[in-house]
């Protein structure tokens, strides 16, 4: 009797729930099963991850557009930048949401919502190429919640590390400087592979995300080691090996996972533009 009762029982995820069985690889289908805690509205295991991955997001989009405008000519923020900050943070916040539930947040639409009013401040607006591109960015996170486009595979992970890249740091390096340089834009390829690594797992958490990780994985290395060689290099790979093993674990840490992946993202873009 207890050797059938501990069978059926290892058949359950945490729970209680039937494990399911894995005939497809569709990751929409799989995630309802990745989070075996849901926490409520006012759990702190909902605002702990929200708060770390919009501060980190923030961190990876800000840093090196600063710096490489320290660097280029000395400038410091101006008040140009509030609207800017404003849909960082907004667009942080709604990625959060959906990362969290699923990619299937009705309250991200708000914060999506928010981020286009942002854009259509007078300083984004004027500039017309910023301001298509970060409207791109915005309507992008909205298609990838309509199942029917099919973007949570590797075409979505494509166009998500691109223009996570590429939309937000170029605005602030153009508001702030009114041009842009080559070099700033080639220093942007560490970043480009580091969101197509760390976000792999999140919008593939399948075999096939796990596959397609050891080839973003050695791209990401590839390019470290092209850039900068140094002390910082091994901490980078440490990190990018703890978050490649993250994906492979299936205990009971819900949210938290996706928290460690943007987390050591943005340590791992401290240690790049330094």
């Amino acid at each position: 009797m207890n050797s059938q009762t501990n069978q059926q029982q290892s058949h359950l995820l945490p729970d209680g729930r039937p494990i399911p069985r894995r005939i497809t690889t569709n990751p929409q289908e799989k995630r309802h099963y990745e989070n075996f805690t849901p926490a409520g509205f006012f759990d702190w295991r909902r605002w702990v991850p929200l708060l770390v991955i919009v501060i980190s997001l923030n961190i990876v989009w800000w840093r090196q557009p600063l710096l490489h405008t320290k660097a280029l000519s000395g400038a410091a923020l101006t008040w140009q930048l509030i609207p800017l900050f404003g849909y960082t943070i907004t667009i942080a916040i709604a990625m959060t949401l959906m990362m969290t539930q699923n990619f299937r947040s009705i309250l991200s639409y708000l914060f999506l919502a928010l981020s286009i009013l942002f854009t259509f401040s007078s300083l984004i607006q004027t500039r017309h190429e910023i301001f298509t591109l970060l409207l791109l960015f915005t309507a992008f996170f909205i298609a990838i919640q309509q199942t029917w486009f099919g973007l949570q595979n590797w075409l979505g992970l494509l166009l998500f590390s691109v223009l996570a890249t590429f939309a937000i740091p170029i605005s602030i390096f153009y508001v702030t400087n009114n041009f842009l340089t080559q070099r700033f834009i080639w220093q942007l390829l560490p970043m480009l592979f580091g969101f197509g690594f760390y976000f792999t797992p999140i919008l593939m958490p399948n075999p096939d995300g796990r596959k397609l990780s050891i080839l973003t994985l050695g791209l990401f290395w590839v390019t470290i080691l092209s850039h900068n060689v140094g002390i910082s290099t091994v901490f980078i790979i440490i990190f990018s090996l703890m978050a490649f093993i993250l994906q492979f674990v299936k205990a009971k840490i819900g949210n938290w996972q996706h928290m460690g992946y943007v987390l050591l993202m943005a340590l791992s873009m401290l240690l790049i533009y330094h």
